[in-house]
């Protein structure tokens, strides 16, 4: 099996610049790497919006484990996931969340938690880091809502 973990750190060390398409759900994650993406990234307002909810840390989070465990079982690339806001201002929580993301085979994290309570953003930091610790296998990012 293809270490995507090594390959998805690869991609950003370059020299090439990495594009990240942006799937909503299987289909259109095997569209993208089939028409030569290296890694696929899933969106977060696209997946909710695909599962009928709206933007906004308003999708259940089994509902996200299960898009995500499908693009990574349909995709044959690096598969990294946008997971809102982390769906909780819980630590605990949302070190679960981010544990059951890689569990489903995600290999990179965003976590848009710039619109948060900036007293939340350094724990946030911290329960990224703990959470994904273990494994040492996925690459988190920060983006501002």
């Amino acid at each position: 099996m293809t270490d995507h973990a090594a390959t998805f750190h690869a991609l950003h060390t370059g020299p090439d610049l990495l594009i990240l398409p942006n799937a909503w759900g299987a289909a259109s994650a095997a569209l993208m790497a089939s028409a030569g993406a290296k890694a696929v990234a899933t969106s977060s307002a696209a997946v909710a919006w695909a599962q009928g909810f709206p933007d906004g840390d308003a999708l259940p989070t089994d509902r996200l484990i299960a898009v995500i465990a499908d693009v990574v079982r349909v995709t044959p690339v690096p598969v990294t996931a946008d997971i809102e806001g982390g769906y909780t201002d819980d630590l605990a929580e949302l070190a679960e969340t981010i544990r059951r993301v890689a569990g489903a085979g995600a290999v990179g994290i965003n976590l848009e938690d710039g619109a948060r309570d900036p007293d939340l953003q350094s724990p946030h930091a911290s329960a990224r880091a703990d959470a994904c610790a273990p494994s040492k296998s996925v690459r988190l990012g920060t983006s501002s809502a």
